[in-house]
């Protein structure tokens, strides 16, 4: 098992037991949000379009459906769970990671690590991280800067190139 998977596992798991912080999860369009405190998950669960943010706080977990817009900053440790088409922001983190669909778009900045599992057709951009490791099911590009350990994986076997001759986007798939 890869060790970005095993980040992933362990993050998702650690957000999965976390208590919700709304009952009833996030509406569809409307803002969600945990902020102080230890813990939070905040769940939508299969619905899409839902806004949500966590900050200030120990842990958060955010899961959703399609369409979302997450955030979590000044925490510990943060993951996401979304489907497709999602907008996914961390920062000030010590962890982040993430597992999502198709056209995920992925930030990651001024963290320790990040991780992320994306699926075809993602962006994923990490800045000023000490880890970034990335596995890409299907074409994906990745932009490190600042980045002491960029490690990107293409699910298909295939090995990840640099894109556009610049060597902090590495790509999977065409650029």
């Amino acid at each position: 098992m890869s060790r970005t998977l095993i980040l992933l596992a362990a993050l998702v798991a650690g957000a999965l037991a976390l208590s919700s912080c709304h009952d009833g999860g996030c509406p569809r369009g409307q803002r969600c949000e945990c902020s102080g405190g230890s813990a939070c998950y905040l769940g939508c669960g299969d619905v899409d379009g839902c806004d949500q943010n966590c900050h200030s706080m120990v842990r958060c977990g955010e899961v959703c459906g399609n369409g979302c817009s997450q955030m979590c900053s000044d925490m510990n440790d943060c993951t996401f769970s979304c489907g497709d088409d999602c907008l996914l922001d961390c920062h000030n983190t010590v962890s982040c990671g993430t597992i999502c669909g198709a056209r995920c778009d992925f930030t990651c900045t001024s963290a320790d690590r990040c991780g992320a599992r994306v699926g075809p057709d993602s962006v994923v951009n990490c800045n000023s991280i000490t880890t970034c490791a990335v596995e890409c099911a299907g074409r994906c590009r990745v932009t490190c800067d600042n980045v002491n350990n960029c490690g990107v994986t293409c699910l298909d076997g295939s090995a990840p190139h640099s894109c556009s001759g610049s060597g902090n986007v590495v790509g999977c798939g065409a650029c």
